[in-house]
């Protein structure tokens, strides 16, 4: 008679025949569930941090709902400057351009980009802009 029992262990399944034990190369993967963020009876799909997972789905109606989530009451000439210059430069290296590029193009200083967008320039404006969650953003 032959026993035969499967369990999960370190995500591989382990299959027990009577007194010794065979690995199947096979990885149990759980399915990751897509964290969602609704704002003003809007879905969005997000990443953990909240940012979009497909940027392709940012306008600005996208980018006002995402400032309003952020605390940011309204946009002015001086944020969508700022998005410009983010959105351009991820549509042409695909990412986001370091801080001192956005002051440089702005004409903004440091501060007054994060009077802008009180979350910073990486968690903060691009959001905003509809990009990935930035590498060196913490």
């Amino acid at each position: 008679m032959l026993f035969i029992k499967i369990s999960k262990k370190r995500g591989t399944k382990l299959l027990y025949f009577h007194n010794f034990t065979i690995f199947v190369n096979a990885k149990v993967r759980k399915k990751k569930k897509m964290a969602t963020l609704e704002i003003e009876g809007r879905v969005f799909n997000v990443d953990g941090d909240g940012f979009l997972t497909d940027p392709t789905i940012w306008n600005r109606e996208v980018a006002e709902l995402f400032a309003k989530s952020d605390g940011i009451k309204e946009l002015n000439d001086k944020h969508w400057a700022v998005i410009k210059i983010i959105r351009d430069n991820f549509e042409e290296h695909g990412n986001a351009p370091m801080i001192r590029k956005i002051c440089q193009e702005a004409g903004l200083k440091l501060r007054e980009i994060y009077e802008l967008f009180p979350l910073g320039p990486a968690r903060g404006a691009c959001k905003v802009a509809g990009l990935p969650k930035p590498d060196g953003c913490v």
